[in-house]
């Protein structure tokens, strides 16, 4: 006789395997993480209000940010020019949206979505307007006031070979419903290749303040000093020179002070500096195929963080040409340093291609062609950061 078969065994039930991944929060963020761009985080946050808490928890934002630095939408050069980057779908709808925005206006500065812009009256005899413009709250929009006339004219000896130049920069962004509080400065230079006199005034609440004239010798090229490039880190401003210096200008004392670079870079012709979110500066200069990165105190000690290898870093894009004919022209210059260093632009020159690097990660994206971006006047339009998530009413908070 042969046995009896045996009753199959009862289906044991068990945890759902996407549950028990899902239902972990480390794990779960641990996705999260690994999403394409800000964008998705938020579609994420959509599912269920424990995806929404986990993808707003600040660390994951910061982990999140280090990864993927916010992308670039566009690119605003000047005399109403800009480049859309090649975007997804779902950036580049953002990305028209923020030209659409702009009108006929130039950039001057860019602070996580908010734009400081200026409107050509037409006139050369008198000072162009400004106006602040918000990406994401166009309603909130406002004129600036006319800064003050300059008075620096008669605090530069001697006429000849004088410059003067005018610019504003965005100060503080504190991002409110009364959208009042947002600060900005405006810079006149005098400069007669002996002294410079940094002129500035400061916007709060509307209103001009106090104008300071500190003037300090600076013994260089004319043209070295229209184009040397200019930034605003917190209250202070900074200006590259050629003498082996960065010119600092502290706005709460009104007094200069002198960064030296590190001795590799003083001669560079390729450099560019940023500032960096916690502290300090950041330097990026292009020697041969070679991007390296310094972090420095502010006070001119410097730390090399980096090296990258261009020509591996963008070895996807199927660069043909990578040695300029002009034998003395540097393969690779660097248009542009992103604030803390997140991402670099910069410019194959015989290619004339010009790219977008996360230096994070790496990542390198085809951003425009060459000979378009050599000014003063680009200024990158990125993502809003952090994300803007839905806001959870009072009761389901409690829950």
């Amino acid at each position: 006789m042969e046995p009896e078969a045996a009753a199959p065994e009862a289906k044991r039930e068990g945890p759902c395997p996407v549950a028990s991944v899902l239902g972990n929060d480390n794990l779960l963020a641990e996705i999260l993480l690994r999403l394409d761009s800000p964008v998705w985080l938020v579609r994420a946050a959509l599912v269920s209000t424990r995806w929404l808490r986990r993808a707003s928890d600040p660390v994951v934002l910061r982990h999140f940010r280090a990864r993927r630095p916010p992308r670039i939408l566009a690119l605003s050069l000047s005399r109403n020019r800009r480049i859309q980057v090649p975007r997804p779908p779902e950036l580049a709808a953002a990305a028209r949206r923020a030209l659409a925005t702009l009108d006929r206006s130039d950039v001057r500065d860019c602070r996580n979505g908010l734009l400081l812009i200026e409107v050509d009256d037409g006139d050369p005899a008198t000072y162009n307007t400004y106006a602040v413009r918000r990406l994401l709250h166009p309603a909130r929009d406002r004129d600036i006031p006319l800064p003050p006339d300059s008075i620096s004219g008669s605090l530069v000896r001697g006429e000849a070979g004088r410059c003067h130049c005018r610019f504003l920069r965005l100060l503080e962004v504190e991002d409110n419903d009364n959208g009042d509080d947002t600060s900005c400065v405006c810079f006149d230079l005098a400069y007669n290749s002996v002294e410079l006199c940094v002129e500035f005034s400061v916007l709060r609440s509307g209103v001009w303040g106090t104008q300071h004239c500190p003037v300090t010798e600076l013994r260089q090229d004319l043209m070295d000093t229209i184009g040397a490039q200019k930034l605003l880190v917190g209250s202070k401003f900074y200006m590259m020179t050629t003498l082996g210096y960065i010119l600092g200008l502290d706005l709460a004392t009104a007094s200069f002070f002198t960064i030296q670079l590190p001795d590799e870079v003083r001669n560079s012709r390729t450099l560019k500096f940023s500032g960096g979110q916690q502290s300090g500066l950041y330097l990026v200069d292009a020697n041969g195929f070679q991007l390296r990165v310094w972090h420095g105190d502010g006070v001119g000690q410097w730390v090399l963080v980096d090296t990258i290898s261009v020509r591996e870093a963008c070895g996807h894009l199927n660069v043909r040409k990578w040695e300029a004919d002009n034998r003395h022209s540097a393969p690779i210059e660097i248009v542009l340093v992103a604030d803390n260093a997140e991402f670099v632009i910069f410019d194959i020159v015989a290619s004339e291609i010009v790219c977008s690097m996360q230096l994070g990660n790496r990542v390198v994206e085809k951003v425009a062609k060459g000979g378009l971006l050599h000014n003063d006047f680009l200024r990158p339009i990125t993502m809003v950061w952090p994300p803007i998530f839905p806001v959870l009413d009072k009761a389901t908070q409690e829950q």
